[in-house]
């Protein structure tokens, strides 16, 4: 976890893996996710957080944080897990439904 104050007026960049979470502890923050597209339309999600909210990560990507105060912010990233740590978990839990032991 780290905590980072951002002064107002101040934007910080962060790569957000899904189900990270920022802390809002005090100030009002700007949060602007990485464009998203459907069928050549493209949109961008504009949140605002004020002290003692939280916002999650609905999917990896980028995000710009503006502050439009004075921010004290606890970031909680999700650890990444390689494609080859997540087929040994699948495969572990399969063994293991087979061979009729509980997970």
């Amino acid at each position: 976890m780290d905590i980072h104050t951002i002064k107002a007026g101040q934007r910080l960049h962060l790569l957000l893996m899904t189900d990270s979470k920022l802390h809002l502890h005090k100030g009002c923050l700007q949060i602007v996710a990485a464009p998203q597209f459907l069928e050549g339309v493209a949109w961008q999600v504009d949140t605002v957080l004020s002290a003692g909210a939280c916002f999650s990560a609905e999917r990896d990507g980028w995000v710009a944080l503006r502050a439009l105060e004075t921010c004290d912010l606890l970031i909680q990233q999700v650890e990444p897990v390689s494609w080859w740590q997540g087929l040994l978990q699948l495969w572990r839990g399969r063994a293991a439904r087979v061979s009729g032991q509980p997970v």
